[in-house]
């Protein structure tokens, strides 16, 4: 499992690139079979897949996406919506118990806790990848939403006094620091939230 607050890149058997997220986790083999490509995850990976004529399957926590060749990344956290996001080529989505539908770039599949059913929607990838090049990259994102990622890549419990303050909408762009520090100033000079920070826990208010 990949500690919190770092990532690495995993080079596969077959010259295929995994980046691994905070938190994140790989199985694979140390050598494929002639048949198929098969790895399983849970966290958030972003991968390089070569082209060698195997179907490349990954397995993360229901969610099965199948390809051929091609650059995607896969959200799979516990408790969290599973998402995979098609930079470019082709996979194939497929849930758990349900429905499976083939994926065109700049496409992202999400998948809801406890559901069997994909939802589709054109975005961004930038924002779903600038995590593979050291940035820390949001558009028009709720509080809640972005901490979720930051507290899982700098191991920070995170505290809301109000609940209204969840649902504030912030945008950035900028490098991930070693610390949360540059990001929580960030978000001071809106004036729209404070925050305090003890140990491991950062609290708004």
């Amino acid at each position: 499992r990949q500690p919190y607050g770092t990532w690495s890149v995993v080079n596969l058997p077959d010259g295929s690139k995994v980046w691994l997220n905070a938190g994140s986790s790989l199985k694979y083999p140390t050598q494929f079979n002639d048949k198929q490509r098969v790895v399983s995850m849970q966290g958030e990976a972003y991968f390089e897949v070569s082209k060698t004529g195997q179907p490349f399957i990954v397995n993360a926590n229901g969610m099965q996406v199948e390809v051929l060749g091609t650059t995607f990344n896969i959200s799979a956290y516990p408790d969290e919506e599973y998402q995979t996001t098609l930079v470019n080529g082709s996979v194939k989505v497929s849930a758990e118990k349900g429905e499976s539908l083939i994926l065109k770039p700049s496409q992202q599949a999400t998948i809801a806790l406890g559901s069997n059913s994909i939802q589709v929607r054109t975005v961004d990838t930038s924002f779903y990848t600038s995590w593979v090049k050291g940035k820390i990259n949001f558009k028009d994102q709720r509080l809640e939403d972005i901490m979720k990622t930051l507290s899982r890549w700098y191991d920070m419990n995170v505290v809301y006094e109000n609940e209204k303050l969840k649902n504030i909408r912030f945008g950035c762009n900028l490098n991930r620091y070693e610390e949360i520090t540059p990001f929580v100033k960030l978000l001071e000079k809106t004036e729209e939230v404070h925050v305090k920070i003890e140990g491991n826990t950062i609290t708004f208010h």
